[in-house]
C-alpha cells in the first residue's frame, strides 16, 4: 500500500486524530501536576518516569490504532488477537517503549541526540508488533533491518521533525506569551508538536518492515 493511501485511510486518520487529542489533553495535565509538586525529588520522578510512561502510552495507542495499515497492509489478524496470544504482551510493549527512553542516552554517538528518543521508541514498538504480526500470518523468515536507506532517512527525518516542531512551537508560544502575558508557553507546544511531527518516522519504518509480508 503506497504511503499516500495509508495517510488517507480511515483507520490511519482516526488513529492520528486520537493521537492528537491525547497529546492535547494529557500534556497540559502532566505539566499542571508537575507545577503542583513542591518536592524537587517528586518533580524529578514525575519528569523522568511518569511523563515518559505517559508518552509511551500515547505512542503505543497510536501504533495499535493504526494497525495494520501502518505496515502497508489491509488484511491481517486483529490486534486484539495478537495481544491475546500472551497476557503479558501489552505489558512487554509498554515496558519496551519506556526502557528505550532510559537506555537511549547510553548509545554511543546517537545517545547525545535526544530528539531521536521518540522515533526509537516508536520503531522499537513497531518491531515488536511486527514480530507478532509475522507470526500470526505464518511468516517465519523476516528481518528487522529495512536497509541503510530507510534507517538513514528515518534518522534524518527524526532530527528535522524535531527541529521543525521546536521552531513552530516557539513561534506560537511567543505570540501566546504576548497575548496572555505568560511565559514559556512554547515549551508545552514543543513536546506536543514533536510527538506529532515525528510520527511519520514510525510510519516509514513500519511500512518498510511490512514489505516482507506476503499479503496485500
Amino acid at each position: 500500500m503506497p504511503l499516500g493511501n495509508i495517510f488517507l485511510s480511515p483507520r490511519f486518520l482516526i488513529a492520528l486524530a486520537v493521537y492528537i487529542l491525547l497529546i492535547a489533553v494529557s500534556l497540559p495535565l502532566l505539566d499542571r501536576v508537575h507545577a503542583r509538586l513542591e518536592n524537587s525529588v517528586l518533580q524529578w520522578k514525575w519528569d523522568n518516569i511518569a511523563i515518559p510512561l505517559a508518552q509511551a502510552a500515547i505512542l503505543m495507542a497510536f501504533i495499535l490504532m493504526a494497525y495494520p495499515v501502518i505496515y502497508g497492509i489491509e488484511q491481517a489478524p486483529a490486534i486484539s488477537a495478537l495481544l491475546s496470544e500472551d497476557d503479558l504482551r501489552i505489558n512487554h510493549l509498554i515496558n519496551l517503549i519506556f526502557i528505550v527512553s532510559l537506555l537511549f542516552p547510553l548509545i554511543p554517538v546517537l545517545g547525545n541526540w535526544h530528539e531521536l528518543v521518540l522515533p526509537f521508541q516508536g520503531i522499537a514498538a513497531s518491531m515488536m508488533i511486527f514480530s507478532w504480526l509475522a507470526s500470526g500470518l505464518g511468516v517465519s523468515q523476516y528481518s528487522f533491518w529495512p536497509g541503510w536507506e530507510v534507517v538513514s532517512g528515518c534518522l534524518a527525518l527524526g532530527v528535522v521533525a524535531h527541529w521543525f516542531g521546536v521552531q513552530v512551537s516557539q513561534l506560537i508560544g511567543h505570540k501566546l506569551d504576548n497575548i496572555f502575558n505568560v511565559l514559556d508557553s512554547g515549551e508545552l507546544f514543543a513536546r506536543g508538536l514533536i510527538l506529532l511531527f515525528q510520527s511519520p518516522v514510525i510510519l516509514i519504518f513500519s511500512t518498510s518492515l511490512g514489505k516482507q509480508l506476503s499479503v496485500t
